[in-house]
């Protein structure tokens, strides 16, 4: 295939002038170096898995931010206007609705059919206008993560039986909130081959548990899902390039409870190892490379052994003028950009552009977008995602960053990964093995004191060593 100069042109430019774009060829990654994009601990769980709802079964659902307006009042007027219910109890009716789903000021969910009328952002007053609007974009860019695992063809199967009267009058009341259904909303997001399977079967046995077990776990699943993804993305980005993903990059956990000396797996074979420091310095970089070369490919061509492949099709002596024209395009380009800010191109010097194969033109294109994007956007990026994986999986221990698993979290991932079936304890490992969660002997030892505790972890039998777990939510 021809490089396509014009949709670089299209892509990174507005009227004329060089814009420092990203992800206009391949959206990888749920947030970019804009600062008025957050996402950390203050967000909560449950604003991404009222979005990702609300996307999925797009039917025109608007969440109940203000719960006089949003939910007392369109219920009170089905009752009166359409059930010709007693203003009596209309009232008694209310203020039960509000013992049971209105909570120290927020919005409380009593089954799943409800989920997708959680709001974004929890009502408290300590975050500030500005902050909850930085924040309701990064939930909705992650809502948006989330939604792209889905294949296209995977309707929202979970139980639509209504559990009791009570929520089927909300049900009914709250439909007239509803706004117009909008287009199909398209899977903007390339996720991992792996990642999507496991989503979409991992999804399926969620959505069959019992009301009370979705309502308090998919939460969980989600935020696990989205920096599962993440890490994993970032790994394949930082990869050799000719690797095709098919399998998890391995990543050492700990407990909660755990101490990490510097010699733990946890920290030399953990988050650290498989993502240094250095790389989510040039994270921004690589991402914005890997970019280019789908936009000039069509778009969405994938991961950079996707993109050696289609190179492939097309003879490099073909391309070779193109290939040299786009980087000397790039790199004069951006180096004007750069040199307005004279303390962001002191250590990068131009070169000369004579690539002689497809490898030496990615690498080439690679370490012009490192060494050419601006500062403030490695600190921004690296942010980012600490920031996300920081809310359940990311601890600093003593200088150096771990991923931790606290009780809750690890209940579940065992119940997820098992599907709540008894099964051997060695086989347990191999399955949170097949997610690239790794435990050190320590480690195991911790988490089996930890479920004999809890009585969920018997033996075969008095004299035998097989050990079976079984965790039901």
């Amino acid at each position: 295939m021809k490089i396509d100069i014009e949709a670089y042109n299209e892509h990174y430019h507005q009227s004329g002038k060089f814009i420092d774009n990203w992800q206009e060829g391949i959206k990888l990654l749920p947030f970019n170096s804009n600062p008025t994009s957050a996402y950390d601990k203050n967000c909560g769980l449950h604003g991404i898995t009222g979005e990702f709802f609300r996307l999925w079964d797009n039917d025109g659902t608007k969440p109940i931010e203000d719960f006089d307006i949003s939910a007392v009042r369109p219920v009170t007027d089905y009752l009166c206007n359409q059930k010709q219910m007693p203003v009596a109890q209309v009232k008694q009716f209310i203020l039960m609705m509000k013992d049971i789903m209105y909570i120290n000021g927020n919005l409380n969910i009593s089954d799943s059919a409800f989920l997708k009328y959680l709001p974004l952002m929890p009502n408290d007053e300590r975050i500030s206008v500005k902050d909850r609007k930085k924040y309701s974009d990064g939930q909705r860019k992650l809502s948006n993560y989330l939604y792209s695992m889905l294949p296209d063809d995977m309707q929202n199967s979970g139980n639509k039986t209504i559990p009791n009267l009570f929520s089927k009058i909300l049900q009914e009341a709250l439909s007239s909130f509803c706004g117009s259904r909008d287009d199909i909303k398209a899977r903007e997001y390339v996720i991992l081959p792996f990642i999507k399977k496991s989503f979409e079967e991992d999804l399926k046995w969620m959505l069959k548990q019992e009301e009370s077990v979705k309502v308090k776990y998919l939460h969980l699943f989600l935020h696990f899902y989205c920096c599962y993804a993440i890490m994993q993305t970032i790994v394949m980005l930082n990869s050799k390039k000719h690797d095709k993903p098919s399998s998890p990059a391995p990543f050492y956990y700990i407990l909660n409870s755990e101490k990490a000396s510097v010699n733990h797996e946890a920290v030399i074979r953990g988050w650290s190892h498989q993502i240094p420091k250095n790389s989510l310095d040039k994270l921004y970089g690589k991402s914005q490379a890997l970019d280019i070369l789908n936009s000039v490919l069509g778009g969405n061509v994938g991961f950079y052994s996707d993109v050696i492949e289609k190179l492939n099709e097309t003879n490099f002596e073909e391309n070779r003028d193109l290939c040299n024209e786009l980087l000397k395009l790039y790199q004069d380009e951006k180096y004007k950009v750069i040199s307005r800010r004279i303390s962001e191109v002191d250590s990068f010097e131009k070169r000369e552009i004579d690539v002689n194969s497809y490898d030496e033109f990615i690498s080439t294109l690679e370490m012009l977008c490192t060494g050419l994007q601006s500062k403030s956007y490695i600190s921004r990026m690296r942010k980012k995602v600490i920031d996300v994986m920081s809310v359940r999986f990311l601890q600093s221990r003593r200088g150096n960053y771990v991923l931790v698993l606290d009780n809750e979290m690890l209940t579940f991932l065992v119940a997820l990964f098992t599907k709540s079936k008894k099964t051997k304890l060695e086989d347990m490992y191999k399955l949170f093995n097949s997610y690239g969660i790794h435990f050190n002997r320590g480690s195991r030892l911790a988490i089996e004191d930890y479920l004999l505790k809890l009585n969920l972890l018997d033996r075969k039998s008095d004299s035998g060593e097989a050990q079976y777990v079984t965790v039901i939510l």
